[in-house]
């Protein structure tokens, strides 16, 4: 049983490396054929166990994938085109999933005045829209500047609305948001509009909300408040930067994410809560005492903390981690009232089964491999040094089991905490071994009895918040002075992680596996000597000159913008920023640094900005604080930063860097303020040439035509994102690219690039990409000529990562 479990589980697994979802048809021959499997070799050959293995990938594989066919079909079962919808505003009705603090003031309707405090975000269960009731709800995150109504959970809402389905920024180095609204089952972002006729139509908030609300209302205004909503109602929204700057840097995040740590918290302390009454209070006293003492007592503490544990769930709106917690505390208490002896391998793999099957989504959430990996971890460790943690007086016990435990967690947590946030905190083991125990028996504790003594006595629950507060504010102090450490964080590049996960996993079989495969430390030393040296042998010859001048133009997913960086090896060349909002999101934090961090990028030799419109200079300032540039060529006048020389661009200009040709084509004065002010820029080597034209119109184009009468370009970044402006026939004719690149936001609201612009291209025989469609799009370029990658088709093209 145990092998079969592990095999779905990995069928599970597996299904994730998939590019596209299979049809209906293959599913049911997958499941079809694993079936046979599992007959043949339970009936009629049981020794033949490659069979029953078999059917158990299959299985997993196609659970799996039925819940990616199920979510893909949602709009095609409720007869909805999501594209037709994304064009226009529509009504949609539906119960408010997310947690709200009260809005303190509502605006006027009809006032565009922006406020701050009323731009608020959250998720809806859509069942009706535009009056027409759905036959599978969808899940739709909305947000909603300047909002007029005061959402809680549970509310029955109608909302004006403009959506288009899930989609993300698809870039290397970077968060992949639309891998999480997938793994949320969220079918379609938006916002709402602003309309007399947004309205609630049923006021009934949910018990949680209203636990929320009252709570809320009962804390101080204190830096540290927010860490009590999050850790007594999973509730993270109200966290500032400055508290997640803290987290992150001394690998703490965990302890405020309700999981493992909070319920078992909970299930165990009811549990000997209970267990100690029952011995120790005189049941004499108590009416029908001879039927409770019939009882077995441990039957009724194992209920009391299930209860308690789902209460607390429920509480933190029972998010993928509390399921998985809740899981592993069901299937252990289930086994203990029915007498059932279960090893712990296979009561990990039960748990891994059950979550497969009851949230299948999770497991491409980091959340999912940190909290599986960490249990595992636990569990081989408390095995590997079971002699030297059995000895001992019960204090010497606790503080040798929690010291061996935090080292081995930090260790070895380090390469699935690389992969996921290219990042590792050196300070984590300081940080964790003073406050698990702080969190675990003072805090955590301390902040639910305030939330339970609500219940009875708000003053009271006021009293237990101000010594909760006190005692996070001993432990805060301590993290913020490790968090200020200079090294506490180091940042990694792709090659960085991959050094991490080789030494991550040698090391693991070196401390825990050797004596069990009965392999002399020094081979193991040599095994891993020698995979180091590989990796750096790799690293070496990337960077050698093989005599072919390869360099690379990248071009990142920016939505309705541009940015454009041109790389050799660690040294690279800015083309524009792309854009920054008011709301603080801009697209050098959350695409370019990323992945220069990833590509062990350091410094920027050069920043090209085209123009000022914002979609294209927006980050600079952004950008300028947080990376060395050497020289920023842009005809707007900027103050210097990190002591770089400025420049312009100016037609007739050009510079040789790394072997490569720029020439500065366009404006032919120093001006930089409308879209015909682009800087055109054309790179080149002996065998390849790129024509960046920034959002020149067909006026500029023309005298490009005139002035350049030998321009030529295999690859044209189409003009101003495809726009009817741009694009004419005799520049498309003249340049005479085989690849057109557009650089646009998904779905945007001018519809760029437009269709005669996209037909004018095809009719030409020049092969188009879009940003918006392909992500984030990567050219080598080279004597042997230019292959392209994009991200949806090469570089992560797995189908939990791509628009479903």
């Amino acid at each position: 049983m145990d092998w079969w479990l592990a095999c779905f589980f990995l069928g599970a697994i597996f299904s994730l490396f998939s590019p596209i979802v299979p049809d209906i048809f293959v599913l049911f021959s997958l499941i079809f054929i694993s079936i046979t499997f599992f007959y043949y070799s339970s009936r009629i050959n049981p020794s033949f166990k490659p069979f029953r293995l078999s059917s158990g990938l299959l299985f997993g594989a196609s659970w799996m994938l039925f819940h990616a066919v199920n979510f893909q079909q949602l709009w095609q079962k409720n007869n909805l085109d999501a594209l037709a919808l994304s064009s226009t505003t529509q009504w949609v009705q539906g119960d408010i999933l997310t947690l709200h603090s009260p809005l303190r003031e509502l605006p006027d309707p009809s006032s565009k005045k922006l406020s701050p405090e009323n731009r608020i975000r959250f998720n809806i269960n859509v069942t009706h829209i535009n009056n027409n009731q759905l036959t599978n709800a969808l899940k739709l995150r909305l947000s909603w500047n300047n909002a007029t109504l005061s959402l809680q959970q549970g509310q029955i809402v109608s909302l004006q609305v403009k959506f288009k389905p899930a989609h993300g920024l698809a870039n290397l180095g970077s968060f992949s948001y639309q891998t999480w609204l997938n793994s949320k089952q969220i079918s379609a972002t938006g916002y709402v509009v602003n309309n007399k006729d947004n309205r609630v139509l049923i006021d009934e908030v949910s018990v949680r909300q209203q636990s929320f609300s009252s709570y809320q209302q009962l804390l101080p205004k204190h830096d540290l408040s927010p860490l009590l909503l999050a850790l007594g109602f999973g509730s993270r929204t109200e966290l500032s930067q400055a508290l997640w700057q803290v987290l992150q840097a001394t690998g703490t995040g965990h302890l405020i994410a309700i999981s493992g740590l909070h319920i078992g918290l909970v299930a165990t302390g009811i549990f000997f809560l209970f267990m100690f009454l029952m011995k120790n209070l005189p049941l004499r006293f108590f009416v029908n005492s001879h039927k409770i003492q019939r009882i077995n007592s441990r039957y009724l503490a194992i209920a009391l903390s299930m209860v308690a544990a789902l209460s607390y769930g429920y509480l933190a709106g029972f998010s993928l981690p509390t399921v998985r917690a809740l899981v592993m505390l069901s299937l252990y208490w289930c086994s203990r009232l029915l007498g059932i002896k279960v090893s712990i391998k296979r009561w990990l793999l039960l748990t891994l089964f059950m979550i497969t099957l009851t949230t299948p989504f999770s497991l491409f959430t980091a959340s999912f491999w940190l909290s599986v990996y960490a249990v595992i971890i636990i569990f081989i460790t408390l095995w590997r040094f079971k002699s030297l943690l059995s000895s001992g007086n019960k204090l010497w016990l606790f503080i040798k089991g929690l010291v061996v435990i935090q080292l081995s967690l930090t260790l070895f947590l380090m390469p699935i905490s690389a992969i996921f946030f290219q990042q590792i905190s050196l300070v984590a083991l300081l940080a964790n071994i003073i406050a698990v125990p702080w969190m675990s028996v003072i805090v955590i504790p301390l902040c639910l009895l305030s939330v339970l003594v609500m219940l009875i006595s708000p003053e009271l629950s006021q009293v237990v918040i101000f010594i909760c507060l006190e005692s996070i504010m001993l432990l805060w102090h301590y993290l913020t002075y490790l968090s200020n450490v200079s090294w506490a964080i180091i940042r990694l590049s792709s090659f960085d992680v991959s050094l991490i996960v080789l030494f991550g996993i040698l090391s693991v079989f070196l401390i825990f596996f050797q004596a069990t495969i009965k392999l002399p430390s020094k081979a193991m030393s040599i095994t891993l000597m020698c995979a180091i040296f590989f990796l750096l042998m790799l690293k070496v010859s990337d960077k050698s000159d093989d005599g072919l001048n390869n360099w690379q133009l990248v071009v990142f997913d920016v939505g309705q913008g541009l940015s454009i960086l041109v790389k050799r090896d660690d040294n690279a060349i800015l083309y524009d920023t792309g854009a920054a909002y008011k709301s603080g999101f801009n697209m050098v934090d959350a695409v370019i640094l990323p992945y220069l961090q990833y590509s062990g990028i350091t410094q920027l030799d050069k920043v090209i900005i085209s123009h000022s419109d914002n979609d294209h200079a927006g980050g600079l300032a952004i950008l300028k604080q947080s990376i060395a540039i050497k020289e920023l060529i842009y005809n707007v006048d900027s103050e210097s930063g990190n002591a770089h020389k400025n420049s312009h661009c100016i037609q007739g200009r050009e510079f040789y860097w790394q072997k490569v040709k720029f020439e500065f084509l366009w404006p032919d004065s120093l001006v930089g303020d409308n879209n015909d002010d682009s800087c055109v820029l054309l790179i080149s080597d002996k065998n390849n040439r790129v024509l960046l034209t920034g959002d020149i119109s067909r006026k500029v184009e023309r005298k490009l035509v005139e002035q350049y009468p030998q321009l030529q370009a295999e690859v044209l970044v189409v003009p101003h994102h495809g726009s009817k402006t741009s694009s004419s026939d005799a520049f498309i004719s003249h340049v005479n690219p085989k690849l057109a690149i557009v650089s646009a936001g998904y779905l945007n609201r001018w519809r760029m690039p437009v269709t005669e612009v996209v037909e004018r291209y095809q009719s030409n025989n020049i092969e188009m990409l879009n940003s918006a469609t392909s992500g984030q799009i990567v050219l080598d370029l080279s004597e042997k000529g230019i292959t392209q990658y994009t991200y949806h088709e090469d570089l992560w093209p797995f189908w939990f990562a791509n628009s479903l």
